[in-house]
């Protein structure tokens, strides 16, 4: 048995390093060029501009701009759904989200958006200097907030150097103020700015205005480095913003930076790294803001196509979520419905002629089609990546077909492949199909989890590659299931110890996909999946749980998520993510600062709405359902009976799902989720379980007979922690 064991690891491994070469291969790209600022550097914001007011004859001083520079789209999200230009241009100071007085909520459907502060303007002095009077208040709320912010950071770094920031317009100054609060050279009017006195220009226009900058570009001084940004929402709907950049040391292309790891994606801190990056060596670290790279491309046009598709594709895939989601529920729970009134007929129908009920092999074909559709739409969310459907003239129905489509092809696959033989054989395959499909994602840049329904969410800001929550969860609760199915068929043949190495395998396998730094870059998710892959381990080796090994696991899951993030600590500064800034900020203040704030998210998303606290509610009914196999969980008996190890995986994902929620920024997201792969994945279990006594030899099987109701199960001592024989109809946990 081990040697066959071992024999189908190595093949799964060489099928997925393949695949990952393939996938490396088709995905290969010039190496990204640094940017250079051998002369000075201008900045013009145009509130409220995107890809989609950019085109040769609306923007042509723009688009000759971007037929010759580098281009992206920016998410200008701050610390509010919208973003007004205040909140931009202090973010833009600061280096990291920033937020002052009044937020604006995200635009209703089909609303206008609602109105931003107005500008605080500075008070200007004798030798053209100007003066926020309020600065300090604004900076000790600023300080003293969840997350403190440095607002004026970019004016004092550069002063410290020797250089200084030219601002002109109204919200200009509020980017351009050192930390107390002045500015070097301050004008209100946009008219013949000053392009000369300070190596670096802030310019704040009102709107879009590509008459300015023709009249602009002319004006620049030599070897000048032109920023063009959207910089903010203000008086649009929020969506992604234009960011243009050209220059003697910027090449033609996509730009991109290791914030987001995304070609052709940035967000407004790293513009503010760009500012800073003139200061060379001495460039103070930013929490979140990398300096812009190029990624080379030769076509003149087709930078700015990609940054268009890719803006396109997020803004119809956003605001379609919760429709989507609505339609399919409302679909799924219409043909439960439907299968359940069947199903009740039909045994009404035949407890009145007195016969045992025995379900049709259509209704069970029935509930087999409704659960594997459900339980691939999650992967199918991600596959649909790889077709251009933002380019349909109905982006939306086009995405809901597609997702359709991918789900019926993974559906007939699971159904008709040939491991529909084996009961659990049709939901590994689509666990399967979801891990291998999110773990190729993730290990090359989360580039499908980006645009995906069940993905990012970008133009939101928050993630940009890596394992986001509702990836977390789908992808945590299908390896734990897995497991769990996998262990159990090992234990039906009797090894017990190769179950363990089984789980171990997935589990540790799993981990690392979502905690390494450079893949899935999450802390919270080790968090919650550690505890629940050794609990399921314990399970499969016939060991019970003591408090003696609750330590044991609570001090590796410490040991492993810190190991993690101390070496992403340990790396190049430029390359480090929220793990090892948690590590720095942990050394350099003492201060728990990042998980204080998730905890009072998630308790302040938990009890904000009736709603939310179903989040609860959900876990407790399938805990008390595995706890209660005879009351509440009797719909699971058959399950649990019919497959090994099932309940132990069921506790397990349980676990996982309630310590991810706790463990997660914004974490709420988490079970309904998790709840959301598993329900249909049981169904098709449920569906899978039994032949009909009537079936068509002829006929493919939906499902073999579960030998293992045959076989020994074995039983866990609790007090000795020993595995004693005897037969049971119930593999629920002890």
């Amino acid at each position: 048995m081990l040697r066959r064991w071992l024999a189908l690891v190595a093949v799964g491994l060489i099928v997925f390093v393949g695949a990952a070469m393939a996938v490396s291969a088709l995905t290969s790209h010039p190496r990204v060029r640094r940017i250079t600022q051998p002369g000075p550097l201008v900045v013009v914001a145009m509130p409220s501009l995107s890809w989609a007011d950019v085109s040769p004859t609306r923007t042509p001083a723009l688009w000759a701009l971007a037929k010759r520079g580098a281009v992206a789209a920016q998410t200008t999200r701050d610390l509010s759904a919208h973003s007004c230009s205040n909140q931009s241009w202090l973010t833009l100071s600061a280096g990291m989200p920033t937020t002052l007085g009044r937020s604006v909520g995200q635009t209703p459907q089909g609303h206008e958006p609602g109105p931003c502060p107005k500008p605080s303007l500075p008070q200007p002095g004798p030798d053209g200097s100007a003066a926020f009077p309020r600065w300090d208040h604004w900076r000790h709320l600023t300080r003293t907030s969840g997350s403190p912010e440095d607002i004026g950071r970019l004016g004092t770094s550069l002063a410290a150097a020797g250089q200084c920031i030219t601002a002109a317009g109204e919200y200009a100054a509020l980017g351009a103020s050192n930390r107390a609060g002045g500015i070097a050279h301050y004008s209100a009017s946009t008219d013949n700015v000053d392009l000369v006195t300070c190596p670096v220009t802030f310019i704040g226009l009102r709107g879009p205005d590509d008459a300015y900058l023709a009249r602009l570009v002319p004006r620049l001084p030599a070897e000048a480095t032109l920023v063009v940004t959207g910089m903010a929402d203000d008086t649009g709907p929020e969506t992604l913003h234009t960011v243009v950049m050209t220059g003697p040391g910027v090449s033609h292309g996509l730009l991109t930076s290791l914030s987001t790891r995304q070609p052709g994606f940035l967000q407004t801190t790293d513009l503010s790294a760009l500012v800073l990056a003139r200061l060379g060596a001495d460039a103070p670290n930013l929490p979140e803001g990398r300096s812009p790279v190029v990624r080379p491309v030769t076509s003149p046009t087709e930078p700015m196509v990609q940054v268009t598709d890719l803006t396109r594709a997020l803004n119809v895939e956003y605001p379609f979520v919760r429709r989507f989601f609505a339609l399919f529920l409302g679909g799924a729970g219409s043909a439960m419905a439907i299968g359940l009134l069947w199903w009740w007929l039909g045994r009404r129908g035949q407890a009145a002629r007195h016969e045992p009920w025995r379900p049709p092999r259509l209704l069970r074909w029935w509930f087999a089609v409704v659960g594997a559709m459900c339980a691939s739409m999650p992967v199918a969310t991600f596959l649909v990546g790889i077709l251009p459907w933002w380019r349909s003239a109905h982006p939306q129905v086009a995405l809901s077909l597609a997702v359709v489509g991918v789900s019926a092809v993974l559906t007939l696959l699971a159904l008709l492949g040939p491991w529909r033989r084996w009961v659990g054989g049709p939901m590994t395959f689509l666990m399967v199909a979801t891990l291998f499909v999110i773990t190729q994602d993730v290990v090359h840049g989360s580039r499908l989890q980006f645009i995906s329904l069940m993905g990012l969410q970008p133009v939101y800001g928050g993630r940009y590659f890596g394992q986001g929550n509702v990836g977390y969860a789908v992808y945590s609760t299908t390896a734990l299931l897995l497991a769990a199915v996998l262990a159990g068929r090992v234990i039906d043949a009797g090894h017990r110890r190769v179950a363990a190495m089984t789980v171990i395998l997935i589990g540790v396998a799993a981990v690392v996909v979502d905690g390494y730094p450079a893949w899935g870059a999450d802390a919270g998710g080790p968090v919650a999946m550690i505890p629940a892959f050794a609990y399921l381990t314990l399970s499969a080796a016939g060991l019970s749980f003591t408090w003696r090994r609750l330590v044991v696991v609570a001090g590796s899951t410490v040991g492993i998520v810190g190991g993690f993030a101390l070496v992403d600590y340990l790396g190049p500064t430029k390359y480090r993510t929220h793990l090892g800034d948690f590590v720095a900020n942990l050394r350099d203040t003492g201060q728990l600062t990042g998980l204080v704030r998730i905890w009072t998210d998630n308790w302040a998303l938990l009890t904000s709405t009736w709603l939310d606290m179903t989040v609860a509610l959900l876990l407790l009914v399938l805990m008390v359902a595995l706890v209660l196999p005879h009351t509440i969980g009797r719909p699971l008996r058959p399950l649990l009976a019919g497959v090994t190890l099932l309940g132990p995986g069921l506790a397990a994902v349980a676990v996982c799902l309630l310590l991810g929620f706790f463990s997660n920024d914004s974490g709420t997201v988490i079970p309904p989720t998790g709840l959301l792969v598993l329900i249909p994945l049981l169904i098709l279990l449920a569906a899978c379980l039994r032949r009909p006594a009537a079936a068509d030899p002829s006929a493919p099987p939906l499902a073999a007979p579960d030998e293992s109701l045959s076989r020994v199960r074995h039983i866990i001592t609790p007090r000795a922690g020993r595995v004693r024989d005897r037969p049971t109809a119930s593999t629920a946990p002890r």
